[in-house]
This record gives structure tokens, sequence and C-alpha cells, in this order.
């Protein structure tokens, strides 16, 4: 089973962004060592709380940090920017990191409305034409302009599907990229994708062969009083974000024992339990492992909403024992 990370860069309640960023670099070094497959990173904007704002940049420091796992977009929000300037950027990432890049890119800003007009560009061809433009220049195949430095090989591109549009597993397999679902946001939409992907696909030189990437949330410890501390910071995040009410910081573990859920917000937290992995370490293993065949997925990518980040890195070596029977040094 094929393990992988989704990093958002997450702020602590009384930490800097600074400190979020560097501890991304602590958890892509474990991720290394302990043999996770990839560690991708998000991209948001005035969502203080998620401060990976950047990936494009961050992805560099990752590389020169990490020996062996896969880097990558997850993802590069490409009406953000010129698809000529992301096959460039992807271009100089494959030179330094040969074989271990990854482009993922999803259709919406990553922000809120105020930074989604910030970031809003006119002339930019709907987001299908966008990424066939993507996929020509980094395929030397746009007679326009050739994306530099020119590489052995181009990055493999994935798709982002959150369920909003469709139509996302269909254009996926007709380019011959690897598709991204968020089990997390959707889990209806995400079979939809997935079915509609896999029945459509059509190999390309970068993908040979479908490939599907499920991202869900993982909350793990070593005991149940610790898990419990963790689900109620995973718990607090996912109630704010889905009532469009995004929290500044994840609170501290003081924060929340003084936060009490009412029961419409329990009930509601029931009814979306789908789309996360919770519990100790042998039971999420063996739920990652339901989650991946029941969705006909090929790889979990997980995302973790912690306060402090040795429990981040915990979960990481848990899970890294369980399921590849790998050990690190505290």
């Amino acid at each position: 089973m094929k393990l992988s990370i989704l990093e958002q860069s997450t702020l602590s309640e009384a930490g800097s962004g600074a400190e979020a960023i560097r501890n991304t670099l602590r958890v892509a070094r474990l991720a290394d060592e302990l043999g996770y497959e990839r560690l991708w990173l998000s991209e948001h904007h005035n969502l203080p709380i998620l401060q990976g704002s950047a990936p494009e940049v961050l992805l560099a420091a990752l590389g020169a940090a990490t020996r062996r796992i896969r880097i990558g977009s997850g993802g590069i929000m490409l009406p953000n920017f010129s698809a000529y300037k992301v096959a460039e950027v992807f271009r100089v990432l494959e030179a330094l990191y040969p074989g271990r890049v990854d482009c993922g890119v999803g259709r919406a800003s990553g922000g809120n409305r105020a930074a989604t007009a910030l970031l809003a560009a006119s002339g930019r061809p709907e987001f299908p034409a966008q990424l066939a433009e993507l996929q020509h220049f980094l395929q030397d195949a746009d007679p326009r302009a050739v994306a530099t430095p020119v590489t052995p090989a181009a990055p493999p591109l994935w798709l982002l599907s959150a369920g909003s549009h469709p139509d996302s597993g269909r254009l996926a397999a007709e380019r011959g990229m690897g598709l991204a679902v968020a089990l997390f946001i959707n889990p209806d939409a995400t079979r939809v994708a997935v079915e509609r992907y896999r029945a459509a696909f059509r190999p390309s030189p970068e993908m040979p062969e479908p490939r599907v990437l499920l991202a869900l949330n993982l909350v793990t410890a070593a005991t149940p009083a610790r898990l419990a501390r963790v689900q109620k910071a995973s718990d607090h995040f996912r109630l704010m974000r889905d009532s469009g009410h995004y929290p500044s910081a994840v609170p501290a573990p003081q924060t929340l024992e003084r936060i009490r859920f009412t029961p419409d917000q329990q009930a509601y937290l029931a009814r979306i339990s789908n789309r996360e992995v919770s519990g100790l370490p042998g039971e999420v293993a063996e739920k990652v492992a339901a989650r991946l065949a029941a969705y006909d997925a090929d790889e979990a990518m997980l995302a973790m909403m912690t306060h402090d980040l040795d429990d981040k890195l915990e979960a990481l070596r848990l899970l890294a024992d369980h399921v590849m029977g790998v050990k690190a040094d505290a």
C-alpha cells in the first residue's frame, strides 16, 4: 500500500508563518526517511491557517532537503498563472530533482473572494484549454515557445478533483493525466470522478496507465487520550471550514478544552466521518486500505491538522511502522 502526504503548512496558535514553513521541511525530511511515496504542497491564499501560498517556491527547498521522496504540487491553482510560466517552473524543478517531481494542478483560486479578485488575470483561456496548453509546453508540442530548461523527461501531470466539477475525471482521462481526488471534501463526487476517469483513460508518455490518488484526512496517535486531543483539532477545523469560516490558526490543546461542540455540530461530524480515517495506528492502517479498495484508488495521500508538530511526526512514524514496517528514530 502506497502512502503519501499532503502538506498545507498549517499555522498553530501562538506560532508564526515562518515556523509553519519550516515545519513542512521537517515533515518532508521524516517522510523521506520513512519511505512515503510522495509529498505534495497545497496552494492557498488569504487563509491564515493555511500558510502554504507558493508551492512552486517551497518545492525547491523540499527537493534540497530530501533524497528520494517524490515532491509535487497539490496543487498549483492554474487560473492564477500562465500555463507557460508553470511549465518553466516545473522544468526547473525537474532539472534539479530529475524523476522526483509531480505537477498537480487545480482549477480553483485556492483563496477566498478577496484573494481570487487579486489573483485574477484577464485574457487567460478557460481551464480545459489552459490545461492543454500546460501539457503541450511540457511535451514541447506548442510551436509558439519552448519552456526552458529542456529536460529529458517531463514531470507527470495530475489533475485535482474536489467534486465541484463533474467533468474532472473525464478531462484527466482524455489528456492522459493522473487523477487526485479529495475524499475529505466530497466522497460521492469522488466515486463518480474515478469511474469516469478509469473508463475513458488514454495513455500519455508521462502516464502510460491510469493512476488514482485518494486524499483523505488522517487522525491517529499512540494512545486513546492523545487520539482524542488530535481528533478534536481536526473536528474543529472541519466544522469551521465547512461553515465558511476558516479559523485563523489551529487552536492549542488548552484552547480546545474550552470549546464545546453543539449537538448539531456533533451530528454533522458523524455524517461526514467517511471523509477521514481515524483511530489507533492498527485501525487506521486497515481503514486506509479499505478506502483505497472502495474507491478503486492506487495510493492514499494523507492530510493532518494538528497544533503540535510532534503529533504529526508521531502519526507518520506510527503509520509507517504499521503499513511499511519502517521505524525511525524519535
